[in-house]
């Protein structure tokens, strides 16, 4: 199993350069990135006022699902002194240009824009704010705007820009050593998640964080169905978020799924009737001792994972992106095994058996993996992760705080169902059928 990688993976950027920029702009609308780059050139002039106008090199970067994101690099020493250089630099840019001798102070940065008018960008900036006093790595906020009065006429924040690339892209080059150094990093930012929490279930309550970045977070309840940018805020009015045992929070969430349903004329098939059910049976065996709230990242997938390798004897995690979705839930919420790491066949993650992830690899390189990854994770998120009953949980929990939209939902709720009864066949539940008015 081991390889040498044959390319240096360090300083790449974050996001690689669009390969489907014409699709990207066709798609989501944007006019293309030739005419945008001036708007960005402008803005990064409002942001850095006291920068010379050459001082920012604007690059297009691919995007996500939900932001257009724009890569800036910032020379910091070309600095005006007087009002009078700064527009003579515009007017005579040849007059002002640096010498080859003159060192450059480069700084790189990202700068992401919502596609979407719903997006809950205050939400984001705030949890980045948040994370920046924690251990957890994750982008840091060199600054933002929450209006449309700026030069590109969109929210957006600037971010600093983290080296490497996505795990999806570039973990199968890794030889050994360097999966196993990232293993243990990446096992101690999940441990480090693990202590961020809260008496309150719900989302981060941005205000708080905004108002001031140094308080205690205010949380708002979860809303059904959950904001996201691309449907405007739920018609429910957004309230805080009160101290409850994991219990009720989950009897409530599926209640309040069963109500939304209802409201959609949904009162045929009835899945949260059989998780009520579930969720009563494991209550009763202790499962939630636990009545805290840490924070979960809901879209945990390689491609949201940055990986960065300095040699051949070495990789890091260098940060964990797009908490958008994020809230704070019940510990085992979070702790979904990333067997990947040991079993990876590409940026797809939804494909790996969770039931089977505590078994061990029997390649002996792949096992080193897994053993160091475990090591440096802890014994007790392995239980949250392994345990069959809190795996169960998860799924019910995450379900009852997204929803269920699709077909391929159902199937999830269906394979819930069947796992649970060849369980526990003395505690069994009807399975969730058409005409189910239970």
């Amino acid at each position: 199993m081991s390889r040498n990688v044959d390319t240096d993976v360090s300083d790449v950027a974050s996001c690689a350069p669009s390969e489907r920029s014409t699709t990207s702009t066709e798609e989501f609308e944007h006019e293309p990135f030739s005419a945008f780059k001036t708007k960005v050139n402008q803005l990064c002039e409002s942001i850095w006022p006291r920068l010379l106008p050459g001082a920012f090199e604007v690059t297009h970067m691919e995007g996500g699902s939900y932001n257009r994101v724009i890569g800036v690099h910032v020379d910091v020493s070309l600095k005006r002194t007087s009002w009078l250089q700064y527009h003579a630099a515009r007017l005579f840019p040849i007059f002002y240009s640096r010498s080859a001798d003159e060192p450059k102070q480069i700084q790189e940065f990202v700068i992401r824009i919502p596609r979407y008018e719903h997006a809950w960008v205050d939400q984001e900036v705030a949890l980045l704010l948040f994370l920046a006093a924690t251990n957890v790595p994750a982008p840091k906020i060199e600054h933002f705007s929450l209006t449309l009065d700026n030069a590109i006429g969109s929210p957006f924040s600037v971010q600093v820009r983290v080296p490497g690339r996505s795990v999806g892209d570039v973990y199968l080059k890794l030889n050994t050593a360097q999966r196993i150094a990232f293993a243990a990093d990446l096992g101690r930012a999940l441990r480090a998640l693990s202590r961020i929490s809260t008496p309150c279930p719900g989302t981060l309550d941005p205000d708080s964080i905004l108002h001031d970045p140094s308080a205690a977070p205010k949380i708002l309840r979860l809303q059904c169905p959950p904001r996201n940018a691309q449907r405007r805020a739920p018609a429910e009015v957004a309230t805080h978020s009160k101290p409850m045992s994991v219990y009720i929070f989950i009897k409530d969430q599926l209640a309040h799924q069963r109500e939304y349903d209802l409201s959609l004329h949904r009162r045929y098939i009835n899945p949260w009737s059989k998780f009520n059910r579930i969720i009563d049976c494991l209550n009763a065996d202790g499962l939630f001792e636990d009545n805290d709230y840490y924070l979960t990242h809901m879209d945990f997938e390689p491609r949201n994972i940055l990986l960065h390798s300095i040699s051949n004897d070495t990789a890091s995690l260098s940060g964990l992106l797009d908490w958008d979705e994020s809230v704070f839930a019940p510990a085992f919420v979070s702790c979904r095994t990333p067997s990947w790491l040991w079993d990876f066949e590409g940026d797809d993650e939804e494909e790996l058996d969770e039931s089977i992830a505590h078994v061990d690899p029997r390649d002996a390189e792949l096992l080193a993996v897994k053993q160091v990854f475990e090591s440096a994770v802890g014994a007790k998120w392995l239980v949250y992760a392994y345990k069959t009953e809190y795996r169960l949980a998860r799924d019910i929990v995450r379900m009852a705080i997204t929803g269920i939209s699709s077909s391929e939902g159902y199937e999830v709720a269906n394979r819930i169902v069947k796992e649970w009864n060849e369980l526990r066949p003395t505690q069994a539940v009807d399975e969730i059928v058409p005409g189910d008015e239970d």
